[in-house]
Order: C-alpha cells, then sequence, then structure tokens
C-alpha cells in the first residue's frame, strides 16, 4: 500500500483564519492537498481539491469566498492533472473519501463518476441546507449526480484495519478524517480541516472557521488520544511549512 500526497494549487489567505491568535496582517499560502492511497482492493483518493476553473474565473467558481480566499495555480493544478502526473486516471479510483464538501476539497469530485463517494450522512445534509450554500459548500461542486454513500459513524473501508474513516466534526457538522496504517512508515492520519496547522494541533487552537467551535475542540482532545494511541503521523490540511517537508508524488509513504 503506498501514500502520495499532492497540492491541486494552493489558496491564500489570512492565517488568523485558522490560527486566530496569528496577526491579522499575515498571510499563507497553504496547500489544497489531495491523496492517493494505492490498496490491494483498489484505489483511494481522500479529498479532490477544488474545481480548477476556479484558477482562471476565482469569483464566478468560489463567488464571494474569493474575497476572503485566492487560488493560486492553473488548469494543470487539478486533480485530473495532478494524478496524471504519476500515471493514474479518474477510472483507477475506486473510492472517493470527502473529509467534508466544501469548496477546496470537493471541487473535483465532478471527474470521478464511476468513483463511490463516501462522505458522512451529516456532511451531505449540510450541503443540502440552502442556508449554508456559499459559505464553504458551493452545490455545483458536488451534486453533480454522483454515487455519494453516506457513512455512519466509523468505518474499516476493506474490513482489513488498514484505511479507517472516523468521525471528527467541529469544522464541519460532518467532517471526517483518514487513518491509514502503512507497513513501513506506521499510521497517518489525513486531518482535512480539523486541524489544518500545526499550532491547531500541538497548542490545541481552534481555528475561526468552524460550524460548531465546541465539538471541535472535542476533536483536537480527540484526535491527540487517537495520534498517541497510533503513534500517528499528522498531515494537517492547510499548512504550508509541513507541506514543505513531506513527500510529494511521485515519492509516496509506505
Amino acid at each position: 500500500m503506498r501514500l502520495y500526497a499532492m497540492s491541486c494549487g494552493y489558496i491564500r489567505g489570512r492565517k488568523n483564519i485558522y490560527v486566530p491568535d496569528a496577526d491579522k496582517q499575515v498571510f499563507i499560502e497553504a496547500p489544497m492537498p489531495v491523496f492517493l492511497i494505492t490498496h490491494p482492493q483498489g484505489n483511494v483518493l481522500f479529498d479532490t481539491g477544488p474545481n480548477p476553473e476556479v484558477f482562471s474565473n476565482p469569483e464566478g467558481v468560489w463567488g464571494g469566498l474569493a474575497k476572503a480566499f485566492t487560488p493560486i495555480g492553473d488548469r494543470d493544478s487539478g486533480v485530473v492533472a495532478q494524478l496524471g502526473k504519476i500515471g493514474f486516471t479518474p477510472a483507477d479510483i475506486k473510492y472517493v473519501v470527502n473529509s467534508h464538501l466544501h469548496f477546496d476539497h470537493a471541487g473535483g469530485n465532478r471527474f470521478f463518476p464511476q468513483a463511490v463517494f463516501l462522505a458522512a450522512a451529516k456532511e451531505i445534509e449540510c450541503a443540502r441546507n440552502p442556508e449554508l450554500e456559499g459559505k464553504g459548500y458551493i452545490r455545483s461542486d458536488w451534486d453533480v449526480g454522483l454515487n455519494y454513500q453516506a457513512v455512519e459513524d466509523e468505518r474499516d473501508l476493506f474490513g482489513d484495519g488498514r484505511l479507517v474513516i472516523i468521525p471528527m466534526p467541529g469544522h464541519t457538522l460532518g467532517h471526517q478524517v483518514l487513518l491509514v496504517r502503512l507497513a513501513e512508515t506506521g499510521s497517518v492520519i489525513l486531518t482535512g480541516d480539523c486541524v489544518p496547522c500545526r499550532e491547531n494541533f500541538y497548542q490545541r487552537i481552534v481555528s475561526r472557521n468552524n460550524l460548531d467551535n465546541e465539538a471541535a475542540g472535542r476533536t483536537i482532545e480527540r484526535l491527540h488520544d487517537l495520534a498517541a494511541r497510533e503513534k500517528a503521523m499528522l498531515i494537517h490540511g492547510h499548512d504550508p511549512d509541513q507541506w514543505a517537508e513531506l513527500k510529494k508524488a511521485p515519492d509516496f509513504y509506505a
């Protein structure tokens, strides 16, 4: 089993969105990561990044969200192009696990019509809520006739303990992480946006952009317990400093 890390461009915004006590004048260019896991029973993609059309038409794709976040990249930054660089196509993907259905994590869902999408039941409910449209959710990103299976609670994807979807709500009500147990590297937790930067985890700082801050705080504690139990490496959703240190495709973790 291999874990490949790729970034579908970058997203520029104020760091205090993620770390509230950061100087409001400090901006970061954060990765919009996707991860490919090759498993003997099928290839799995964790998140799909943004709709690549956003790089040429930010306001047309992201609407008002483009006022707070600037996309950095081009059409070659999209998830299909990133997969192509390591010899994979959308048809090679059996499952897509969405950490959540926000614009920078699910904008590439449209390119995988043959895959089974695994999103939390509560996440699908939130994404369908018209009051949340444009507040992280863009319906045209995810609601395009795809095959969604609503995940309830924890799910061992292949029944062998090597890929486990675990609910970690707070950022959104249906946010989930993926525990990847690799033979050589050991356990890796793909954290999505529940601890977007290292500070959120190590200093137990709750970010600003959550639907439920109390749940987000409890998730950080649960994540500490899980990481300690698994002796796991955490990969944060939007930490540019950590991203610079990680192995990126075509290199991989095994």
